[in-house]
C-alpha cells in the first residue's frame, strides 16, 4: 500500500466525532487529514469496529486501488466513510462489513459512535462486486449520507437483511450508467434498497438478475422518492414463499416515477412480478415506459398497468 498525502481534491469535512481505537485497520484517516492511495493494495486487514481496509474522517481518494479480503466487525469492510470519499478505476471486492456494508458504509457508525453520520462518497469507473454482511448493504451502505455510482459496476453482492447491492437510509443516491447485477439477500432489495425518506435518482443504468426472499428482487423503495429514467430493471426474482415485486416493490407512501425505462421478465412467487405499489404509495409511468412479460403479473395498484 502507498498513501501520500493529497496534492489537491475536495475541502475537508469538518467531523464531530474521533475515530474508534478499533477503526481502520488497514488506513485510517483522521479529521482534518488528506490521503491519496493510488496503484496500491488494501489486503487481508481485520477491523474490530469500521473500516477493514480504510477508515476516512477526513478526505480521501482511491484510484486504481484494489481493496480486497478485508474485514470488520461493524461497519465497511473494505471502506468505511464519514469524510469525503472519491474512489476511481478501483476494485472493491471480496470484503466483509459482519453489520454493514461489506464492500463500502458512509456513515453507520452512528449506531455504535454518537453523531458519526453519512460523509460523502462518489464512485467511478470501478467495480463492487462479492463483498457481503449480515445486515443492510451487501456492496454500498449509505446512513444520512450522499453516495453517487458512476460507470460502476455492482455486482455479485450479498445481504442478509435488506440491499444486497446497495442499501441506502435517509440518504441521497445516484446511480449513473451503472450496473447493478447478481446481487441478492434473504430479505428486501436484492439489487438496491432506498429506505427512511431517502431520495434516488436512477439514470441510464441497468438493475438486473438480482434476487430477494422477499420483496423487490431488482429495487425497493419504503418511505423514499425514487425518479428512474432512461433504465432496466429487468431478469430479477422474488423467490420466497411469500415474495412479491420481483422487479420494483414500492411501499409505505413511497414514490416513485419511471421516465422511459422498461421493467421487463421479472419473477415473483406471489403476484405481481413487475411492480407491487402499496397503499398510499405512488407509482408514475410516462408514455415511453414499458412493463412487460413479467411473471406471474405485471403490476399491482398501478395505474394503466395489469
Amino acid at each position: 500500500m502507498a498513501a501520500k498525502p493529497a496534492a489537491v481534491g475536495p475541502a475537508v469535512v469538518p467531523l464531530v466525532e474521533q475515530p474508534g481505537f478499533t477503526d481502520g485497520a488497514g488506513v485510517l484517516v483522521q479529521p482534518g487529514g488528506r490521503a491519496e492511495i493510488l496503484d496500491s493494495e488494501l489486503l487481508y486487514n481485520q477491523s474490530g469496529g469500521n473500516g477493514g481496509g480504510l477508515a476516512n474522517f477526513g478526505s480521501t481518494r482511491l484510484s486504481k486501488t484494489t481493496v480486497a479480503h478485508n474485514t470488520a466487525f461493524f461497519f465497511g469492510g473494505g471502506i468505511f466513510n464519514a469524510g469525503l470519499l472519491q474512489v476511481d478505476e478501483s476494485k472493491i471486492k471480496d470484503n466483509t462489513g459482519i453489520i454493514g456494508g461489506g464492500g463500502i458504509s458512509n456513515g453507520a457508525a452512528e449506531i455504535f459512535t454518537d453523531d458519526v453520520d453519512g460523509g460523502s462518497v462518489w464512485v467511478y469507473k470501478s467495480e463492487i462486486t462479492d463483498n457481503e454482511t449480515l445486515g443492510f448493504g451487501g456492496g454500498v451502505l449509505d446512513v444520512e449520507g450522499t453516495t453517487t455510482l458512476h460507470e460502476t459496476t455492482v455486482s455479485g453482492n450479498t445481504a442478509v437483511l435488506a440491499g444486497g447491492g446497495v442499501a441506502v437510509a435517509d440518504s441521497q443516491l445516484t446511480l449513473k450508467n451503472a450496473t447493478v447485477v447478481k446481487n441478492s439477500t434473504a430479505g428486501v432489495g436484492g439489487g438496491v434498497a432506498v429506505a427512511f425518506d431517502s431520495a434516488a435518482t436512477i439514470e441510464n443504468s441497468k438493475i438486473k438478475d438480482n434476487t430477494a426472499g422477499f420483496f423487490g428482487a431488482g429495487l425497493y423503495n419504503d418511505d423514499s422518492v425514487t425518479t428512474v429514467r432512461d433504465s432496466e430493471v429487468a431478469g430479477n426474482r422474488a423467490v420466497g414463499p411469500s415474495g412479491s415485486g420481483g422487479g420494483i416493490y414500492n411501499t409505505d407512501g413511497g414514490e416513485i416515477t419511471l421516465h422511459r425505462t422498461k421493467v421487463t421478465y421479472n419473477f415473483a412467487t406471489l403476484p405481481p412480478g413487475g411492480i407491487s405499489n402499496g397503499l398510499f404509495s405512488s407509482v408514475r409511468l410516462d408514455d415511453e415506459s414499458a412493463v412487460s412479460a413479467n411473471r406471474p403479473t405485471n403490476c399491482l395498484n398501478v395505474p394503466g398497468c395489469f
